[in-house]
């Protein structure tokens, strides 16, 4: 009798001791994931009734308060009010940012909550219900400046791809634009999946050099004497039997750190990579974001994948060295790491949230955040100090601008089966201080000193006019 009840106590223990585990598994993940759960639009507490609604959705504004979309009446039938959201014309610069009901995506989709109102305090809402023929939401005022949004859209054509310009201080993104896009506003137009896509946060991309800031960076954390150590580069370097090519075989010499990063010298990096080995490299990218599945209050992403263990031989650590590989990255992710080394080596949280306007007039400003410091100050200046020389003196000096020191990296993503490789660059200005960080990659296009380097100097340029 004693053994059974030794054993019955144990038992309840034991499913007391689950349950626990349960209900802490529970809250964690409601505390992490509600509001993403709530913003579902599958979630029927959102759908909003736009026939007598009781609440009318606010609008959804720039910051500079431009509208982008209101909700409107239609028209009265039967002594029913109909309402309507009204995508104004400039929205389908910011097509992907600003959303779209119908299609489920978007800030229409992700700031519901904000826009129904259900964020403000008890009071407020008490008020509304009791006084109010109908509930008011709130106006949700982004960080993006249409002005950038179109701009950059122009610019971009019809080549395929995205760019992200972000504030590396406070994390605020002043324009996102990914291509192909639509039109919010076109209730009739027939979309392929890849316009609705939105390529800076869930695209997934070979990075090609611009991948060297981080290599770079474990090599400085972790390799003593690293600024003297020079290779004479042929335009290729043997690993474990595998020859790694320079683009187009250049032969770049003697090349120090500085000077490999300017020339962007595959067979310099590749020796590096195996040099820092694949735990200190792995450790480095973690900690700039690699690997990791973000939970911002503001948008959400697809993560970036540094695929490297123990078990992986020279030849493919060489090549996630250089960012070709298996190594894939999201454009919102690369003007993080631009960010993070213009901001001295702290990662600032993106924000796509500048404030939220309640219903008196009154704007709730968001703060900023950074999440971590992957790098220390030293580095992130050495960084930079290399990334102003990319920029004078090697691949990226397309990006240059009078009286504006530019820092970047470019990058030639190869891609295979016999396409032309994706065109990126990376960098901030001013470089002294930076103000503007940015992100560019265009699929297809040929390399980044050409293709991607002019363009983003030229965004660079018209938001330092804007007072950026």
């Amino acid at each position: 009798m004693k053994h059974l009840k030794r054993n019955l106590r144990g038992a309840l223990i034991a499913l007391l001791g689950l349950f626990l585990l349960l209900t802490g598994y529970f809250y964690y993940n409601l505390f992490l994931y509600s509001d993403r759960w709530f913003s579902d639009p599958n979630n029927t507490r959102v759908r909003v009734d736009m026939v007598n609604p009781e609440i009318i959705p606010g609008s959804i504004m720039d910051r500079n308060q431009t509208i982008l979309v209101e909700t409107k009446t239609k028209s009265e039938r039967n002594n029913d009010v109909v309402y309507y959201r009204d995508y104004h014309k400039n929205s389908k610069y910011a097509a992907h940012v600003v959303g779209s009901k119908q299609y489920g995506i978007g800030a229409e989709v992700l700031y519901i909550r904000y826009l129904l109102g259900y964020d403000n305090n008890l009071f407020e809402r008490i008020y509304q219900k009791a006084f109010l023929d109908q509930e008011q939401g709130n106006n949700v005022i982004l960080t993006i400046d249409i002005r950038l949004q179109k701009f950059i859209s122009n610019a971009m054509g019809n080549e395929k791809g995205s760019i992200v310009l972000m504030n590396p201080k406070t994390g605020e993104i002043l324009a996102m634009v990914s291509k192909p896009s639509f039109d919010p506003s076109d209730k009739g137009e027939e979309l392929e999946e890849e316009s609705l896509f939105n390529k800076a946060a869930f695209g997934q991309y070979t990075p090609g050099s611009i991948m060297k800031v981080v290599t770079a960076a474990a090599a400085l954390e972790s390799v003593e004497g690293i600024h003297d150590y020079v290779i004479d580069c042929k335009g290729s370097t043997e690993v474990n039997g595998v020859i790694v090519n320079c683009y187009g075989e250049e032969a770049h010499g003697e090349v120090n750190l500085s000077r490999a990063m300017e020339v962007s010298c595959n067979a310099y990096f590749a020796q590096v990579s195996l040099d820092v080995g694949w735990n200190q490299l792995k450790k480095t990218g973690e900690a700039f974001g690699f690997n990791k599945d973000f939970l911002f209050s503001d948008l959400k992403t697809s993560k970036s994948q540094l695929p490297i263990t123990s078990q992986t031989d020279a030849e493919e650590l060489a090549w996630s060295g250089v960012g070709q590989g298996r190594v894939l990255v999201t454009p919102i992710h690369m003007a993080m790491i631009a960010s993070t080394i213009a901001n001295g080596g702290a990662i600032p949280e993106p924000r796509l949230i500048y404030g939220i306007q309640t219903r008196t007039g009154k704007v709730r400003m968001h703060n900023s955040n950074n999440l971590n410091s992957p790098i220390s100050p030293e580095t992130a200046q050495a960084l930079s100090n290399m990334m102003v020389g990319v920029v004078e003196n090697g691949t990226g000096f397309r990006a240059q601008s009078t009286g504006m020191l530019t820092a970047g990296k470019t990058g030639t993503a190869e891609v295979g089966s016999g396409k032309q490789p994706h065109a990126w660059f990376i960098g901030f200005a001013p470089a002294e201080k930076p103000t503007l960080a940015v992100s560019v990659v265009l699929e297809n296009a040929g390399t980044g000193g050409r293709n991607a380097a002019p363009l983003a100097g030229k965004i660079l340029r018209e938001a330092a006019s804007l007072g950026y």
